[in-house]
């Protein structure tokens, strides 16, 4: 009986370990992502930062949140991604900002697709 708890102990924290790491790594990915296509100078990495972790906290607790039904889900979705380009705003220059619409348009259309179950 003991062995089965031993050999459960890797995974347990396996499963402990990839769950800090990934939600950071996912971030940084996006990060790099957005750095890449908006061609962000390191001030404005460090700038946008926390505004990439507010609205992608705001999204996954959208995600699991059973207690909307879809519609108010994309309403919300909206609102959050509204919430990140009114703050990426700030930083962005007119060109980084068109490209980050366009980003938004593309990530607006996978969002409702999660949402409306297609």
């Amino acid at each position: 009986m003991k062995t089965k708890y031993v050999s459960s102990i890797p995974v347990v924290i396996a499963a402990l370990f990839f769950s800090i790491l990934v939600p950071a790594l996912a971030q940084e990915l996006q990060l790099a992502e957005l750095s890449k296509k908006l061609q962000l100078t390191e001030q404005q990495k460090k700038d946008l930062t926390p505004a990439i972790e507010q609205r992608d906290k705001e999204i996954k607790a959208l995600r699991a949140d059973t207690s909307m039904g879809k519609v108010q889900k994309l309403r919300k979705a909206q609102e959050i991604q509204g919430n990140f380009r009114n703050q990426a705003a700030k930083v962005l220059n007119p060109q980084q900002l068109q490209k980050l619409d366009a980003l938004q348009a593309e990530r607006r259309a996978k969002l409702r697709s999660e949402i409306m179950g297609h």
